[in-house]
């Protein structure tokens, strides 16, 4: 039996389709059409240069689509996110409800070299956000599990994934940090979180500015310093020290490790992932956070403070 991948769809989209499908089914005359991009969850299009347009990639996707409308419509921070103005639930000529909003300029920060970059402003804009998003009450509450029991099992196959990539010393040094993390019975700090804040998805207006947090879709009440762990991932303690001293609670070792450990998961499923899809740059930004990870000794002890 075959076993399709977390990020297969039950169908295609092509930019003539997508054209139709909008045209008839909101008010904008359709002139340019252009693919943003896919995610696990959705087909992303640009339509005249103006509107993102959200296609649910299976059917499992169109809660998931209504979620993400309900967050946008409540959140408040003090950085740009998506405001959802088209949404149409029952379209004609199409399968699935679909969404619309303005496209926000910027380039994903995953594009940056944190070196490069103001990482003082970056952290303070970021630590700022996020204080004001964790300090509100968008999502139910959830049992105060360790965040990373989602990979209870799987810390060996994750490396496993990425493995023909990484170099034997490295792979090395990462088995030893994922060894030394003690999970925890339950975790405080439970919160409304982006829960899936990873680098791609923060938008840059230059290596200094900020300018907009993207892809609410997966935000669910959940440990807070699991939005920590993208940006601890591309710039290190640096990076990850500038944000936590914006950020209104200081976490402890056992969160320092947590933040760690998560972020290296992270590296390791954009690894696995960029091979996965054949996106050679992916698989490139990875590989060098986590080289300059281990090469900075930030993994020989996970539970260091910052």
């Amino acid at each position: 039996m075959t076993v399709q991948s977390p990020w297969s769809a039950e169908y295609e989209l092509n930019a003539d389709q997508v054209g139709s499908i909008v045209s008839k089914n909101t008010n904008l005359t359709v002139s340019e059409v252009t693919f943003l991009g896919a995610g696990w969850d959705f087909y992303n299009w640009l339509i005249n240069d103006c509107w993102v347009f959200r296609f649910p990639k299976r059917h499992s996707d169109i809660d998931t689509l209504v979620h993400e409308r309900r967050i946008l419509d409540q959140l408040n921070l003090p950085l740009k996110t998506p405001r959802i103005e088209f949404w149409v639930d029952q379209p004609k000529d199409f399968h699935k409800p679909f969404a619309g909003y303005h496209y926000l300029p910027g380039s994903p920060l995953i594009q940056f070299e944190s070196d490069t970059c103001d990482l003082t402003t970056i952290g303070k804009t970021l630590g700022e956000a996020l204080t004001q998003l964790h300090q509100s009450s968008l999502t139910p509450p959830r049992i105060p599990a360790d965040p990373l029991t989602l990979w209870t099992e799987g810390f060996d196959e994750i490396v496993s994934n990425a493995r023909p990539d990484l170099a034997s010393d490295i792979e090395r040094q990462v088995r030893h940090a994922l060894a030394a993390y003690r999970f925890r019975e339950r975790t405080s700090h439970q919160v409304t979180a982006h829960n899936d804040l990873g680098v791609e998805h923060i938008l840059m207006n230059n290596s200094a500015s900020v300018a907009a947090l993207i892809d609410w879709a997966d935000c669910a009440t959940n440990n807070g310093f699991v939005d920590f762990a993208g940006i601890w991932a591309w710039g290190g303690d640096a990076a990850l020290a500038a944000t936590i001293a914006h950020y209104y609670i200081e976490p402890g070792s056992e969160d320092f490790a947590q933040i760690r450990v998560h972020g290296l998961c992270y590296i390791l499923e954009q690894i696995a992932y960029g091979h996965a899809i054949e996106d050679k740059a992916l698989r490139s930004h990875a590989l060098q956070w986590v080289n300059k990870r281990v090469g900075d000794g930030e993994l020989e002890d996970i539970y260091a403070r910052t």
